[in-house]
């Protein structure tokens, strides 16, 4: 769970990025990037969602005190606005109140997350320093292109120079603390590395894969032509139901067909690139990735498709491939044995996942400790 294995038609032994581990957003040092990606994306003003409050009216209304400390509305609501683009969930079509109001609860749960580690950062002395907060802006700053941009996007994003310096503040300090408890209490040993390739042997075997690329004339579905399958083929190319006279008509557009396929295949034989012609010539959509498709295994395309891809040679190219689509060819580029990593290839990854796993259930423990030890109302319904 949270790892997938991702070989990527490498080499056993390269195994960088052969698992990716979930990205945890629960470690505060996660929202600053996001935030900085927000204002460079061009975050909504706050307060402008069906249902929220207004910015005007939400200034002087707390959504949650933390020890004391108030959370606005206004800031609430510009949490939710990014929690949707972060999500890429757009308000307007989202048909399921009580989903909406679980997704406010979470943006209002963070809020109170960060405040709660600022507020231990401050209380133990990992406070960001003004230098520090000068460095964090001045690299903000330098992503876009000129200081005002920078300014409008901060006031459109509902801050003032102000209060985005503050909150960077606040981010970094939460970062800061967040990391010394993660670092003081997740040890990830040899051991560890091995149970878990032991529980989890299906994340390290890759099947057996090719990668091909193709061209595609379409063509309507003949009598001759291979069913591969009746979900693959379109009732409306149904022989049992066509007169006479689209027979005739569907043939004629499949010898055409035929014709043209075979002249791009000699001319793929003669030196020319099937990459260059399949962005020219194919009806698929691999033509803008020039015919390029996802590596497979058998098993994972039509039978006419996988049967010509695994026969081939790397170079060489397929006769035509008769379907219900039309017809094609294919080139193989590679081919890749199946394959078992080994712990030795996969004890970095594995580590690192283990490490964000158990940090992220140390940093849950920290501030759910924080809340107990404190006092968070909540003033808000949701």
């Amino acid at each position: 769970d949270g790892l997938v294995a991702d070989v990527q038609q490498q080499p056993a032994h390269q195994v960088d990025g052969l698992l990716r581990p979930r990205r945890h957003q629960h470690l505060a040092r996660m929202v600053w990037p996001l935030l900085v990606l927000l204002l460079l994306a061009g975050a909504p003003l706050p307060g402008r969602l069906n249902g929220l409050a207004g910015s005007a009216q939400a200034q002087g209304m707390l959504a949650a005190r933390v020890n004391g400390v108030g959370i606005t509305l206004e800031l609430l609501d510009r949490q939710f606005e990014d929690l949707l683009r972060e999500r890429n969930i757009h308000i307007a079509r989202m048909q399921n109140p009580a989903r909406a109001k679980e997704l406010k609860r979470e943006a209002l749960d963070r809020l109170i997350r960060i405040e709660l580690l600022w507020q231990e950062a401050r209380r133990v002395g990992m406070a960001a320093s003004d230098d520090e907060v000068d460095r964090a802006l001045a690299e903000t700053r330098g992503r876009f292109r000129s200081p005002d941009q920078f300014d409008r996007r901060i006031v459109l994003s509902g801050y003032t120079a102000s209060t985005f310096r503050e909150h960077t503040r606040k981010l970094l300090s939460g970062d800061r603390y967040a990391q010394t408890v993660v670092e003081r209490e997740v040890r990830v040993e040899t051991a560890d590395v091995e149970a878990f390739y032991r529980a989890n042997p299906g994340l390290f075997k890759r099947k057996e894969q090719v990668k091909v690329r193709q061209i595609l004339i379409a063509a309507p579905a003949s009598a001759s032509a291979p069913a591969s399958g009746s979900a693959r083929a379109s009732p409306s190319v149904s022989n049992t139901t066509s007169t006479g006279p689209e027979v005739a008509s569907a043939e004629s557009a499949r010898v055409r067909a035929r014709r043209q396929i075979e002249a791009l295949r000699a001319r793929i034989l003669a030196g020319e690139s099937i990459d260059a012609l399949a962005r020219q010539y194919s009806d698929d959509v691999t033509r803008q990735w020039g015919g390029e498709m996802d590596p497979f295994g058998r098993g994972e395309q039509a039978p006419e498709i996988e049967a010509a891809a695994f026969a081939l040679a790397p170079g060489a190219v397929s006769e035509v491939i008769d379907s219900p689509a039309g017809l094609r060819i294919l080139q193989l580029e590679q081919h890749v044995p199946a394959v078992t990593l080994t712990v030795a290839e996969v004890d970095e990854p594995v580590r690192q996942h283990l490490r964000n796993t158990r940090g992220k259930e140390a940093l849950d423990r920290e501030v759910e400790r924080l809340r107990t030890t404190g006092k968070v109302d909540v003033l808000t319904p949701l």
